[in-house]
């Protein structure tokens, strides 16, 4: 049986894997909570944004955003700035 500390361990080591191998790393403000969301290409952000319902509001704001694990820096730091920076 795995204990809790390991399980937490396992669970770390995993999203660090994930961030490594994403291309694209959002972390944004929801109303009051931080999150992150992950997309293994910047494409995939792009294309989901464009549905009916995208994944992200424009005026989300982003905390920060890597792209290859390096870090962008946009003039707009909202979800409609990042859409429009990738799809120069």
């Amino acid at each position: 049986m795995m204990n809790l500390s390991k399980m937490s361990n396992a669970s770390m080591s995993l999203k660090v894997e994930m961030e490594m191998k994403a291309m694209l790393v959002i972390k944004y403000v929801n109303g009051q909570n931080s999150a992150e969301k992950i997309y293994q290409k910047a494409a995939e952000f792009v294309a989901n944004q464009q549905l009916e319902v995208p994944d992200f509001e424009d005026y989300v704001q982003i905390a920060e955003v890597t792209l290859d694990g390096k870090p962008l820096t946009l003039d707009d730091a909202t979800m409609r700035g990042l859409y429009n920076y990738l799809n120069q």
